[in-house]
């Protein structure tokens, strides 16, 4: 094994730049390193100025996933490997670099009302079903919108598999009295039905078999 490796990552600021670029680093080879280890080295080594995002480094807090040779992953469980090509999620407004815009997707938690009120928290008797159990280990890092056919950024017409996911946390919840298949439906899950792709998700979250069928089953 070469005692060093290279890697090529997305370069893009839009306060500054036309368009955006590739730029190959080349860095010291460690076993096991992840990308986000990569990313670190690079950022503390050769170049500050490369804009990424990191929180837990333990595949928990969803922040630091990325496209990996084309494909979403969480850069700090993907082992480094030579001449890999590292980009931002696809499908989603770039803030800069690696970092894409999170911020309107929790302002629709908000607006759509996905989270349980205080009026509806009290249950004498909460039982929680096993596909509810398994959807809140969503670390909420939005790479199911990168490979989704149907999401569009621009558009309101499509909620897009990281909504249905709160919607059907929410319907599974012993606590809620809303309808969330309503919600679903006026989000356009019926458009999911057909769907070849089955939204994938990194950390092996069967989105489609748990929450989008869950949500169309009404």
């Amino acid at each position: 094994m070469s005692s060093k490796v290279s890697l090529e990552i997305f370069r893009y600021d839009p306060q500054k730049d036309d368009s955006p670029s590739w730029r190959i680093y080349t860095i010291p080879y460690e076993e096991k390193n992840t990308v986000l280890g990569a990313l670190i080295y690079i950022q503390e080594n050769i170049d500050p100025s490369l804009a990424f995002r990191y929180g837990c480094r333990y595949k928990r807090c969803g922040l630091c996933a990325l496209e990996i040779d084309g494909k979403p992953r969480m850069a700090c469980h993907t082992y480094l490997r030579e001449g890999m090509r590292i980009g931002p999620l696809s499908k989603l407004p770039v803030i800069r670099d690696l970092v894409v815009d999170r911020k309107s997707f929790f302002d629709d938690l908000k607006k759509y009302g996905l989270y349980i009120e205080k009026k509806e928290a009290d249950v004498e008797t909460a039982v929680e079903p096993e596909r509810g159990a398994r959807l809140r280990s969503c670390a909420e890092c939005l790479s199911c919108l990168s490979t989704c056919s149907r999401y569009d950024f621009g558009s309101r017409n499509f909620g897009g598999p990281f909504l249905f996911v709160k919607l059907a946390q929410l319907q599974f919840d012993p606590r809620n009295s809303k309808d969330r298949f309503q919600q679903a439906h006026t989000l356009g899950i019926m458009h999911c039905r057909d769907c070849k792709n089955k939204c994938f998700c990194p950390n092996g979250l069967n989105i489609y078999g748990d929450a989008i069928c869950s949500l169309l089953e009404k």
